[in-house]
């Protein structure tokens, strides 16, 4: 009996291991020894990399991975190997890891989502976490996922994630409501003007200019008080790339900016909207102290001057500044073709 019981255990195991020698070869296996080397720490960085380069055809490697709990750090890898290959056929298995117990496991489901997710379904999974996580990391890749999927009917939740007390979070919902041109999301918005993030702040810049309503302006104007310059000079240009409301005035208020490179942006989008009030601006500002300011108003008059202008223009041609003497001669050229 004991030898029976024997022979069934060997016969058995031998079973497995003929499985295990048929599954094995299967495939690539190229790709099958990378895979095995997600679970080593020395190697797995290296092979995540190499795995990525063989694009969708590492799918169907990586599923198995997924699906199998215990070892949460090839699963993490088999992800991020998935959200570069880019293959839409993972996305309804990556959608399951949302409700994983590992909050590891749940944000970089979403991150991947991000790059692969598609279906409605798959936002609205992910919409639950940005609601109800409570890891700042998972939410912060939910909104990251949800920007770039940006529905008109999740304009309430990103409304609501631009005043999430984490600045990674309100960043994403400012892109995503800017991607939808969320006009009546501008009230919200605007109180981000003086958020301490910056990049926060850029983004509200650069969202502000696509919503492109007249109700923008105001907040624009007051960003090119911002304390980085790079945003300041964002706003002037966001300023002029609307065309609702009184865009004119609105710069005409920024040329009085005490920043020179606002100043002087502004003048500048005066004169390239043909603006019949830059002149004035202009001629005041030639013996500015800031050289911004004096080129781009010596570049306005040669944009918008007349023959009257080139006796002012001619005194700049001895002035001490090359850029000056150069500037001053191309607006001369200027004014003379409009003759």
């Amino acid at each position: 009996m004991k030898k029976a019981w024997l022979l069934l255990i060997v016969i058995a195991i031998s079973s497995v291991h003929v499985f295990s020698y048929a599954e094995m070869s299967k495939g690539n296996p190229k790709i099958k020894r990378l895979v095995s080397q997600l679970n080593d720490r020395k190697k797995a960085v290296d092979a995540q990399r190499r795995l990525s380069s063989y694009g969708p055809e590492v799918t169907e490697y990586m599923i198995p991975i997924l699906q199998k709990k215990g070892n949460d750090a090839a699963r993490i890898a088999a992800l991020r190997v998935l959200a570069t290959a880019g293959d839409e056929g993972a996305e309804d298995t990556v959608v399951l890891l949302l409700r994983d117990q590992n909050h590891r496991i749940r944000q970089e489901a979403a991150r991947t989502l991000g790059f692969i997710g598609k279906k409605d379904s798959s936002i609205d999974a992910i919409r639950k976490l940005l609601v109800s996580d409570f890891s700042p990391n998972v939410r912060y890749n939910a909104v990251r996922a949800m920007s770039s999927m940006a529905r008109e009917k999740d304009k309430d939740i990103f409304i609501s994630a631009i005043e999430d007390y984490d600045p990674r979070i309100r960043k994403f919902g400012v892109i995503a409501l800017g991607k939808l041109k969320a006009k009546e999301a501008v009230p919200s918005l605007s109180k981000l003007v003086s958020d301490p993030d910056p990049e926060v702040r850029m983004e509200l810049v650069r969202a502000l200019g696509k919503i492109g309503s007249a109700d923008c302006l105001q907040t624009l104007i007051w960003t090119t008080s911002d304390p980085v310059p790079e945003i300041k000079i964002a706003a002037v240009e966001e300023i002029g790339n609307i065309n609702e409301g009184n865009t004119e005035a609105a710069l005409i208020e920024v040329t009085e900016n005490m920043y020179p490179e606002v100043s002087s942006r502004a003048i500048i989008e005066l004169a390239d909207r043909n603006s019949g009030k830059v002149l004035e601006i202009a001629r005041g500002r030639l013996d500015n102290e800031y050289m911004a300011v004096k080129l781009a108003s010596i570049y306005a008059i040669g944009k918008m001057g007349t023959s009257s202008d080139k006796a002012v223009l001619e005194g700049l041609l001895e002035a001490e500044s090359t850029k000056v003497r150069k500037m001053a001669k191309e607006a001369m050229v200027e004014v003379d073709k409009k003759k």
